[in-house]
């Protein structure tokens, strides 16, 4: 609650001069936001700050017996005080010893700062000007609640265009009390002042640049404490009062070179698609990493209960489902709102509809469970992370145009197009690994593939990249995912048997632009699939992220496949699972899959991406796989193949030892 109050010391007060409140909220003319904190105030304010989170703090309860004294938890307040803040600032008084057993007791009692007369000044009103044009807009909160959706990642635009004054910036899951943080950026900015003015003084023609303005400071004041809100909610007064002992005992050498490191980095800033990522060294050849991935590969026996299919399933089990479904009148549960519909594959007679039961209002993010502080006793409530909606507000954020759903029973899968083993293709060169990604879409039969990318690995070099005609008719190709859209569908090149399926390469009219690629289109899925058996062989390891739900979109079944949901197992394991962003986040400092909140400018996933991303991931695991074995005693032989180690040797510390006894 204070938090939120905070915000409205910001805005001026509606009475103006004729303002009659006690301890008013809003702002008037005579306050000075943006006064610096001087030396002398700094214990005061640290008490303050103290006295904060004890209050705030849990206390245990009082043990009451017959002949102990009870104090009064509350004291009123002196009739001569007042408050600039919308809350008193508490302070401990210690009472005297009570005589005979009786315990030594404490009062908290509040006090207030001296009056602040409000004075009509042209320096007043044009602070209140400055406040006003740094209020926070809806944009700015919309960036605040994504900082916070990615603790590892600071906020994206730390140095707003507009103004600002020492107000803490207002977020989400605020890690203390409004009034808490307000002190402590007072405390930060007192500390940055006091540098520079001291650096003002002995600064040359060179080091002017180092100078900060009044409002750099500030905006450095606000940043700091908001990266340690959101970076560190839980420790997040003892790493400001750290950081604050730290700047006090600075000297202004120090200072200078803090500074003049700050503005070389600004300097030399890139964009992130400039940035280098983590560069990974196995420390073996590329055929050694290949041969590598078999000791990483998961046989799909027992894992059919998390979507992995290992056998093909029996023709009087596909012919069952297939009399279920028309015994049911196809009508089907949708996968974003949970409404039953009907479907009409072929199309409605009477209207040529596809489904039936309007639009569909969903949201199309995930759900989360909010932050909740450390003994928090209050439930932790649910959003979604489309659109940061409580769960239940509202239907949703978004409206589709149909329904739409999805199947998983393989016997139902098997009814639009039945699995196949890979076949042998000798035709496959050895020491070969492929990664591969599909992408689906929402059709009259369930989820279909709709584009298949096929690269090399380790290396990444495209080896496919089609579009696919589904067998059923298109309810709507999950643009927001997949990437692909309907007109994309509609221009791409037709592809027959004895072409070349590669993408077509035109050349850009911008020169600075690389070239556009242009995707053919293949018949049907099926014709995918043979394309793709001409890639791997039953010995080729294939690579991906979810590899259950491409194999089952290609309708699949290969015996060696390496899944980075199964080499990164989510912490309370299948069928949880990590999402490939926050892998390669987490892992690898690399952002993938980003998404676009302008509606019109969508792009999707891309495949090829997805498939390299999950290439990235597995050689990074094989890489510490491969320390492991080293740590073990495990070298490479003259062949190349990996040779265990010696059983009269073992290895402590990194070094090879004979065993004791050998």
């Amino acid at each position: 609650m204070a938090a939120s109050l905070g915000i409205l010391k910001s805005l001026p007060c509606p009475a103006g001069k004729n303002c009659t409140a006690f301890q008013c909220l809003f702002k008037h003319d005579g306050d000075d936001a943006t006064a610096p904190v001087s030396s002398t105030e700094t214990p005061a304010l640290e008490k303050n700050i103290t006295a904060i989170e004890e209050r705030d703090s849990p206390r245990k309860r009082l043990k009451l017996t017959p002949n102990s004294p009870v104090a009064s938890s509350t004291t009123p307040e002196q009739s001569g005080s007042s408050s600039v803040g919308s809350q008193a600032l508490p302070r401990d008084k210690t009472q005297g010893k009570a005589e005979g057993t009786a315990a030594k007791a404490s009062t908290m009692k509040p006090i207030s700062p001296p009056t602040v007369q409000r004075k009509t000044t042209a320096s007043g009103r044009a602070a209140s000007r400055l406040d006003g044009a740094s209020l926070p807009g809806k944009g700015k909160a919309t960036s605040s609640a994504s900082s916070q959706k990615s603790p590892n990642v600071a906020a994206a635009d730390k140095t707003p265009k507009k103004p600002e004054t020492l107000n803490p910036r207002h977020l989400k899951k605020a890690p203390a009390k409004h009034d808490m943080r307000y002190q402590l950026v007072k405390l930060l900015h007192a500390q940055y002042e006091r540098l520079n003015n001291e650096l003002k003084k002995v600064a040359h023609d060179d080091e002017t640049k180092l100078i900060m303005s009044e409002q750099e400071l500030i905006v450095k004041a606000l940043d700091d404490e908001q990266e340690v809100a959101i970076k560190k909610p839980a420790i997040y007064g003892n790493v400001l009062k750290n950081r604050l002992s730290t700047y006090r005992k600075l000297s202004v050498d120090q200072w200078k070179m803090e500074r003049a490191a700050a503005v070389k980095e600004a300097s030399s800033e890139t964009s992130p698609s400039q940035e280098a990522h983590k560069i990974i060294e196995t420390g073996l050849s590329v055929e050694q990493e290949v041969d590598f991935l078999h000791r990483l590969s998961t046989p799909l026996s027992g894992l059919e209960r998390f979507g992995y299919i290992s056998t093909i399933p029996k023709d009087e089990d596909v012919e069952k489902a297939k009399k279920a479904v028309e015994a049911s009148g196809n009508i089907e549960v949708c996968d974003r709102c949970g409404r039953r519909f009907t479907v009409f594959p072929g199309r409605r007679e009477s209207d040529g509809a596809l489904t039936s039961g309007g639009s569909c209002v969903h949201h199309p993010g995930k759900s989360y469970f909010t932050y909740k502080a450390p003994g928090d006793p209050t439930p932790s409530s649910k959003k979604w992370r489309c659109c940061d909606q409580t769960m239940g507000d509202t239907e949703g954020c978004v409206t589709g145009n149909s329904h739409v759903f999805k199947t998983t029973d393989p016997n139902r899968l098997a009814t639009v197009l039945n699995f196949a083993e890979t076949p042998l293709n000798p035709d496959v060169p050895e020491g070969r690994a492929v990664g591969f990604d599909c992408e689906m879409g929402y059709t009259v039969y369930g989820m279909e593939l709709i584009r298949l990318t096929a690269v090399s690995w380790p290396s990444g070099e495209e080896l496919l990249d089609i579009l696919v005609y589904p067998v059923g008719e298109y309810i709507d190709l999950n643009t927001r995912y997949s990437g692909v859209r309907p007109e994309d569908m509609a221009e791409a090149e037709r592809w027959k048997p004895g072409d070349d399926p590669h993408p077509t390469i035109l050349p850009s009219e911008d020169a600075s632009q690389p070239p556009r690629r242009k995707l053919k289109i293949v018949p049907s899925p099926r014709d995918a699939r043979d394309l793709l058996f001409s890639l791997i062989s039953p010995d080729t390891p294939l690579v991906g992220h979810g590899l259950e739900n491409d194999l089952n979109a290609m309708r699949i079944i290969h015996p060696v496949i390496v899944d980075t949901i199964l080499l990164f197992p989510h912490k309370r394991g299948l069928p949880a699972r990590n999402s490939l962003k926050w892998l390669m986040e987490s892992l690898l400092d690399r952002k993938i899959q980003i998404e676009s909140d302008d509606e019109n400018h969508i792009k999707g996933h891309d495949s090829a991406e997805d498939a390299r991303a999950a290439g990235e991931l597995v050689r990074l695991k094989v890489r510490n796989e491969w320390k492991n074995l080293q740590m073990k005693g495990w070298n490479m032989g003259p062949d190349g193949s990996l040779q265990p180690p010696d059983d009269s040797w073992t290895v402590v510390g990194g070094k090879k030892t004979k065993r004791l006894g050998q």
